[in-house]
Formats: C-alpha cells, sequence, structure tokens
C-alpha cells in the first residue's frame, strides 16, 4: 500500500457487508465504517508493510479491514446485548485499572529518582555469606582457559608450556601473541556453564568434548584436527546441587537487593504522602 489511490482500488473491488466508505464525503480521510467507528488510512497503512507486492498488498488490507470490522462489530453487539450489571463491573474494572497504572508509573518515577543503580559489592558479600546455603546450582560450571593454532605455527612446544604453567609472565607472553592465535580465552577466572562450552566448541570449532576428561580439575586436554591445534585446561570444576560461586551468582543477588530497595523506598514514598497530606488538610479520617 502506497498511497490512498491504491487503497480505493482495493476496496472497490472489496465488498464488506457492515463496513461501507465515507461515499458522502469527498477526499475523505477514511477507508471503512462500522456504525460510529471509523478506520482511517493513515491507521491501515501502519499495517501494511511497504515491502509487500501491489497484490500481497491488497490482500493485507482486506483481512485487516475485515478483522478490524469484525472487531468493532463484536465490540457493539456486547454493548447492546451485555446485562447492564455486567457492564457496569466492567467500567469498574476498567477504571480501577487505569488507576492502578497511573499510581504505578507515578511511583515507578518517584522510585528511579531516589533509587542508586549501584549496589554496594560489600552488600553483595554480605548477603551471600548469609544465604549461600540457598543458592544451589542447577548445572555443572567450569573454569577453564583455550588456545586455537596453527599446527604449523612456530614454537609450539614454548606456547603449550606457557599455557600450562600460566603463571604472569606466561600469561603476558601468550596475550601479547593473541594476534598469532585463531582463537583464545585466556580469562579462567570466570564461571561459565558446561553446557555452553560444549555448544561454543561443537558449533565453532566443530570439536566434540569428552565430559569425563572437562570434569577433570586442573586437567589439560589437547585436540587437534585436519589444520588446527587446541589446547584446552580445566581449572576448576563445580556440579550440580553443589554452592553456587559468588562469582556466578553476583548479578542475580544485585537484582535481589535492588527489588529490596525499591520495595523500601516504595513504602517510605506512601509514607510520606500520608503525611504531608495530613499535614496540609488534604486527608482527614472522621
Amino acid at each position: 500500500m502506497r498511497n490512498k489511490q491504491l487503497i480505493l482500488l482495493i476496496l472497490f473491488s472489496f465488498t464488506l457487508g457492515a463496513c461501507s466508505l465515507f461515499s458522502e464525503k469527498e477526499n475523505s480521510d477514511y477507508v471503512a465504517r462500522v456504525n460510529t467507528h471509523y478506520l482511517e488510512f493513515d491507521e491501515l497503512n501502519q499495517h501494511i508493510s511497504k515491502d509487500l507486492s501491489e497484490q500481497d498488498s491488497t490482500i493485507a488490507a482486506k483481512t485487516y479491514i475485515q478483522n478490524w470490522a469484525t472487531d468493532k462489530l463484536l465490540l457493539d453487539r456486547a454493548k447492546l446485548n451485555l446485562p447492564e450489571e455486567k457492564q457496569i463491573d466492567f467500567r469498574e474494572l476498567a477504571k480501577k485499572y487505569e488507576e492502578q497504572l497511573f499510581k504505578k508509573a507515578y511511583k515507578d518515577a518517584l522510585i528511579e529518582r531516589e533509587l542508586k543503580d549501584v549496589i554496594d559489592s560489600s552488600d553483595v558479600d554480605e548477603y551471600y555469606k548469609n544465604n549461600k546455603s540457598n543458592f544451589k546450582l542447577n548445572e555443572e560450571l567450569v573454569q577453564l582457559r583455550y588456545l586455537q593454532l596453527d599446527k604449523k605455527m612456530k614454537a609450539l612446544k614454548d606456547i603449550k608450556r606457557q599455557f600450562q604453567r600460566f603463571n604472569p609472565e606466561d600469561m603476558l607472553s601468550l596475550q601479547e601473541k593473541s594476534l598469532e592465535f585463531k582463537s583464545l580465552s585466556l580469562n579462567d577466572s570466570i564461571w561459565v556453564r558446561y553446557s555452553e562450552v560444549v555448544k561454543e566448541f561443537k558449533e565453532s570449532k566443530g570439536l566434540q568434548l569428552d565430559k569425563t576428561e572437562l570434569f577433570k580439575s586442573g586437567y589439560f586436554i589437547e585436540i587437534e584436527n585436519e589444520n588446527d591445534l587446541y589446547y584446552i585446561f580445566i581449572k576448576s570444576i563445580l556440579k550440580r546441587n553443589e554452592e553456587a560461586p559468588i562469582g556466578y551468582i553476583r548479578p542475580t543477588i544485585e537484582q535481589i537487593l535492588l527489588n529490596r530497595k525499591k520495595i523500601n523506598i516504595a513504602k517510605k514514598i506512601e509514607k510520606e504522602i500520608t503525611k504531608d497530606a495530613t499535614k496540609n488538610n488534604e486527608f482527614e479520617v472522621y
């Protein structure tokens, strides 16, 4: 649908029982009418993709008009035929929902104004210390580092020795050579899901990792294929139902503490609003 002329061409070929063009108005901005409801050209255009062909646009327009008309007819029939008490209930529900939206939007704005987004690290540590027994792993985690090298690369023995030993000097040396490697990850302080490790190596590198070997903490694995050589070192592993490490669970704890702050601020706001209203004679109990 590109313009009003195309819509009109569509509508001339489309008859809708309860939906008609505004024929009495020249240069009308309306496409169709159902009782007192009007469908505008702009609304119809917004729901028809500009990438469609003319034929597909015609089909999409007819479908949208039909659905729009059915929706409005159902609404009018419902208002006409439902018992008055039921309609009153619906209006009350709509009013309460509208009030809830207003109150929530206002309260959220006040909370965001007072809220400090940054949660102190000491608060996270304290919460973890007091509740760590509640944070049990539901999947295996690993800490590992790896290198992917070309098998024809020079000094493979030196690289392998540095990778396994991995003292600060070795780590720096490997980082300086990073552009010579096909891929690498040397940060073995991060806990990652075992399932993600397996998926990454399978999808991007075509390697099938053996779980028995992978789950040997402090275990070095060397794998090769036609062109590449892989060095993998498993620093640590954690199994299901073990306590989650703080480095892994920290974002969850931060969110818990953030939500707790929001609740406390909301309670404070409610008390202050009531206090101020009483002081300004806006609220009184008879």
